[in-house]
């Protein structure tokens, strides 16, 4: 199970009409620039899907959790100057289909990263699949699968 480590800061920027930044946990503006390319460690890919109650949420952590669920950087402190887990940086993008896109709570999925300042940038994308069912009782509004793609970028 992954949860935050206290202290952590996590900002949130997303792509839309209006541009914003903000910490997840105190809503003070904030503002990072992304991962320089000769800063970053790896990239890595993942997907989620929420197939019963249509939560973009739901759909990005999972994503997020198949991104960084098989990896370990114990050489992390020797890695990144002054500060290793500390001064960890991650810039998540999400591609998020568009008609769930006003449902997806970013301070939601920052709880999925363990260390580090992430940085959210979220795109038109993802998919939306029929299941072949609406179960009422899960919270289905419809047959909708909502399926999210994430890429993070680790660095300093």
């Amino acid at each position: 199970a992954f949860s935050p480590r206290n202290g952590s800061t996590k900002s949130i920027h997303t792509t839309s009409s209006t541009n914003r930044m903000m910490s997840a946990q105190n809503n003070k503006n904030e503002i990072r620039d992304p991962i320089p390319n000769e800063n970053i460690f790896f990239i890595e890919i993942g997907f989620g899907n929420d197939s019963h109650g249509q939560s973009a949420t739901k759909a990005a952590c999972r994503a997020c959790r198949n991104a960084i669920e098989f990896n370990s950087i114990p050489s992390i402190k020797r890695l990144i100057p002054n500060g290793g887990y500390d001064a960890l940086k991650l810039d998540v993008l999400l591609a998020v289909p568009p008609k769930y896109r006003q449902g997806l709570d970013l301070e939601e999925v920052a709880k999925v990263f363990p260390y580090g300042h992430v940085r959210f940038e979220v795109q038109d994308g993802g998919m939306v699949a029929p299941s072949g069912i609406a179960i009422e009782k899960l919270g289905d509004d419809g047959d909708d699968m909502v399926v999210v793609c994430a890429s993070v970028t680790v660095g300093h």
